[in-house]
């Protein structure tokens, strides 16, 4: 069965609880464009038990939407993936999204929907990173566990219903001061997005990470992806005795921020965020730039990138990045949450699924995953790290995540 997908008009931007992932401009293509479901070559018997019903919802309009859509497709992918190969356990997967255009009122609408009139399993790969938080408590009533996606918000870590294979927005930011860390830097800046108030809250956080880490920090610096040129924040930044520049801009703010550094003849190693970082940004003057990414590393051909490059390939027209990678992985958390459940699927089976895992890991594309009834989810400080040299990105800490005591 193919997946739907109901979708509603633009929408407004995604609040900071989204920053690290969502942070970037516009890029790709809104309409992800799914192709022909043909199946591969070695494609198994169709599944014909009860489908799986999952529910997805997200900010897929307006000015975000673009990134965030190649996450949902990547999701959709994986579940043309798992049915052409078979299905979980004998069910069809089905995903059904909706945009809530970053509005809570229509997201809680959304899921109530989701739930109520579609049935839905469990909330999977959601892209809701200013709206999760309205409908927290409805899930929480329903038991419908939220899996994977956007997990940089206050839900994660908060709610036993909202579970994580990767760090929440605390334990990001702790991967990115380790990054410096990484590049022996003793002093770091970190360069936010000026349009939002609350993006200036990074620095209260990253302040006692560094504490806790030995690094020291000198603060935030805000930079508007309007601004003429970012000059005032490289001179600042040097003046401090800045080695390391943490980069939570947008990639064509990034871009232009070593361009004016640059041409200041300063040059500090930069730490990219994976969720918004583009092949632009390598270049002479970004060498040695380590990477800090809350998804698995999607680039290179390592064997457990295999089926994800080559279901995007057959099922959208995108490139693999960020955002894809985190859609895939949270289609195969679900499939290891769903591999043992009944003739009539539930989304108690679900949370028995979950709560089963008792440190398993998902391979290259999760580290140990625990998850207690009633507990909200601690995964810790779980990140994927990568570094430029020569030119390219390479995996000097690995392809498995990283984990650091915070």
């Amino acid at each position: 069965m193919a997946p739907r997908r109901r979708r509603t008009l633009s929408g407004c931007i995604a609040a900071f609880a989204a920053l690290l992932l969502t942070v970037s401009a516009c890029g790709g293509s809104s309409d992800g464009g799914a192709k022909a479901d043909a199946p591969p070559a070695n494609a198994t018997a169709a599944p014909t038990g009860t489908p799986l019903k999952i529910g997805n919802v997200g900010l897929y309009s307006g000015a975000f939407g673009p990134q965030n859509q190649r996450g949902l497709d990547a999701l959709v992918a994986w579940s043309k993936w798992v049915n052409a190969h078979g299905g979980i356990a004998g069910h069809p997967v089905e995903v059904i999204s909706r945009d809530d255009q970053g509005d809570p009122t229509k997201s809680i609408a959304a899921v109530h929907q989701l739930v109520e009139q579609d049935k839905v399993l469990a909330l999977v790969g959601n892209f809701a990173g200013a709206t999760d938080g309205s409908w927290r408590s409805y899930v929480e009533q329903h038991n419908i566990p939220v899996i994977g996606g956007i997990t940089t918000t206050a839900q994660y870590g908060k709610s036993p219903m909202f579970f994580a294979a990767t760090s929440n927005s605390v334990e990001y930011l702790t991967g990115e001061v380790y990054s410096v860390k990484l590049a022996g830097s003793p002093k770091f800046g970190t360069v936010v997005c000026a349009e939002q108030a609350a993006c200036a809250e990074a620095n209260g956080l990253i302040s006692g990470i560094s504490a806790r880490l030995g690094i020291a920090s000198a603060g935030v610096q805000t930079a508007s992806a309007s601004a003429p040129n970012y000059t005032s924040q490289c001179l600042s930044l040097r003046s401090a005795g800045v080695k390391a520049v943490i980069t939570n801009v947008p990639a064509q703010v990034t871009e232009r921020l070593i361009k004016d550094c640059s041409t200041q003849r300063y040059q500090p190693t930069y730490v990219f965020s994976g969720g918004v970082f583009q092949p632009n940004l390598i270049q002479p003057a970004s060498e040695g730039a380590w990477l800090t990414s809350g998804a698995p590393l999607w680039f290179g051909d390592k064997p457990y990138l295999a089926d994800f490059k080559a279901a995007l390939k057959q099922y959208t027209k995108n490139d693999p990045d960020g955002f894809a990678s985190r859609g895939w992985q949270a289609g195969l958390f679900f499939a290891a949450a769903a591999k043992n459940v009944s003739a009539t699927p539930t989304s108690a089976e679900i949370l028995d699924g979950l709560y089963a895992l008792n440190g398993q890991s998902l391979g290259e594309w999760s580290p140990p995953l625990t998850f207690a009834k009633g507990q909200p989810s601690k995964v810790g400080a779980c990140n994927w790290y990568a570094k430029v040299v020569g030119g390219k990105l390479t995996t000097p800490k690995g392809d498995k995540p990283v984990c650091v005591e915070n």
